[in-house]
């Protein structure tokens, strides 16, 4: 049997099986949401018997520092507080209205003035807002809290400072020690690094 001849008798039987599948052509078959991916996350530093835990949220805006402190101030969901996790920061209080500037004091709208041992940040000088607010230089993070957040015991501190931290390394990721500075406003601030911040 020459060549052609047994191509034919093969291929003969091969277009007859996929001409009678009798399966109808489709287009794109519509199953569904399309799917979404990962969604981002940032770790936001809670209290567990007397000692910090990562847990992590979700957010619309990963690696913003504050906005993943806005997400502690918001404190523990029913469900992490049913696992007894807490947090030392207190209740924001009511800040009293600035009193009406006299003749020898500079109007409530003047900026305050950095002492001349503080490094400039664009937070300086600014009014406090309602939600922090990060000035992020590098591995260096200016936050601002809420006026009327602090002053701050350390244990807050510290879940201020890892929040911070942790949300800048989710997108700048660095061997370096991220330094946070924090103040809310009224003249209180600290200082610390992320170097014992537990990880996720």
């Amino acid at each position: 049997m020459n060549a052609p001849r047994r191509l034919a008798l093969l291929a003969v039987p091969a277009l007859l099986a996929l001409a009678s599948c009798d399966i109808p052509t489709t287009g794109v078959v519509e199953a569904g949401e399309p799917a979404s991916g990962i969604r981002p996350i940032t770790p936001v530093y809670f209290v567990y018997d007397d000692a910090l835990v990562a847990v992590p949220r979700t957010t619309a805006w990963p690696g913003n520092a504050g906005d993943a402190v806005r997400l502690l101030l918001r404190g523990p969901t029913p469900g992490e507080a049913g696992k007894r996790l807490a947090t030392e920061i207190p209740e924001r209080r009511a800040t009293p209205a600035a009193p009406a500037p006299t003749a020898t004091e500079p109007a409530a709208s003047d900026p305050p003035r950095p002492s001349p041992t503080d490094a400039p940040t664009d937070l300086q000088g600014q009014t406090p807002t309602d939600d922090p607010t990060a000035d992020v230089r590098g591995d260096r993070i200016t936050l601002r809290l809420p006026l009327g957040t602090g002053p701050l015991n350390p244990l807050a501190t510290r879940q201020v400072i890892c929040t911070a931290a942790g949300a800048h390394r989710v997108t700048a990721p660095s061997a370096a020690p991220v330094t946070v500075e924090v103040t809310d406003g009224s003249g209180w601030h600290a200082t610390g690094t992320d170097e014992d911040c537990p990880s996720l």
